[in-house]
C-alpha cells in the first residue's frame, strides 16, 4: 500500500498592517530619532533631514506627519511626557504614605532627566512660541498637573502627621529645577566626573540623595503642633 502523503504546514501568513498602524510606526520612529538627536545636544536646534537620516526614513515625511518642526516637537513633547505624568496621576490616588510617595516621586524625576534631558528646554520652547491658547494649555496640562500633585502630597503628609505646611510652587522649582539644572551642567561636569558618571546608578544615588535632603525640609519639626 502506497504510504499517504504528508500535507506540509501551512506557513503563518502575516496580519495586513492597516494604514493607520503603518502610520503610527512610522511617526514613533521619527519622534525617537528626534529624541535621541536632541539629548546629544544642549539646545534644540536639528533639521528635519537629521531626523530622516536618524530614523532611516525620508525626511519629507516628517512635514507630512506633524506639518511643521514645531508640530513635531509639540508631539514629541507629549510622547516623552505621557509616562511622566501617567505617574504622577497614578501615585497620588496610590494608598500610600506622603513620605513614601515622595521618594518615588523624586526618584521618577532624576530618571525623568537623565533619560530625557530636553524635557524642561523643550517644554520652555513651546510655551514661549506657541498661541496664547495653546501656550496655556500646555502649562496647565504639563506644570499645573505637578503643582496640584505636591499640593495633595502635602496636604497628605500634613494630614498624616509628617510634614510642614509648604508651598507647593516652592517644592515644584525646588525639585524640578533641580533636575533640569541637572542637565544643564552635565557638559560642565563630564570632564571632572567622566561620561559613565551619569549613569542609571548616579540616578539611583543622586535620586536617594536628593529625597533625604528635600524629606529633611519639608519634615514637621518633632514636638510641633497638629
Amino acid at each position: 500500500m502506497a504510504a499517504r502523503a504528508v500535507s506540509p504546514k501551512k506557513a503563518k501568513v502575516a496580519a495586513p498592517v492597516s494604514r493607520a498602524g503603518a502610520d503610527e510606526v512610522t511617526k514613533k520612529a521619527l519622534l525617537d530619532a528626534t529624541a535621541e538627536i536632541l539629548a546629544e545636544r544642549t539646545n534644540l536646534e536639528f533639521s528635519q533631514a537629521e531626523v530622516g537620516a536618524r530614523s532611516g526614513m525620508s525626511a519629507a515625511l516628517v512635514q507630512y506627519h506633524f506639518g511643521s518642526k514645531h508640530g513635531l516637537l509639540a508631539a514629541l513633547l507629549e510622547y516623552s511626557s505621557t509616562h511622566y505624568v501617567e505617574q504622577i496621576n497614578g501615585l497620588a490616588d496610590m494608598a500610600m504614605p506622603a513620605a513614601d510617595k515622595l521618594r518615588l516621586h523624586v526618584r521618577g524625576i532624576v530618571t525623568t532627566y537623565t533619560k530625557t534631558p530636553y524635557l524642561d528646554r523643550l517644554l520652555h520652547h513651546l510655551i514661549e512660541n506657541s498661541e496664547e491658547a495653546e501656550a496655556r494649555r500646555i502649562s496647565d496640562f504639563y506644570v499645573g498637573r505637578v503643582i496640584e500633585f505636591y499640593r495633595r502630597l502635602i496636604d497628605q503628609g500634613v494630614a498624616e502627621g509628617v510634614f510642614r505646611p509648604v508651598d507647593p510652587v516652592h517644592l515644584y522649582f525646588i525639585l524640578v529645577g533641580t533636575g533640569d539644572h541637572l542637565v544643564a551642567r552635565r557638559r560642565l561636569l563630564e570632564p571632572i566626573v567622566g561620561s559613565t558618571g551619569f549613569d542609571s546608578s548616579f540616578a539611583r544615588a543622586f535620586g536617594d540623595e536628593l529625597f533625604t535632603m528635600v524629606f529633611s525640609g519639608v519634615r514637621r519639626p518633632d514636638g510641633a503642633s497638629s
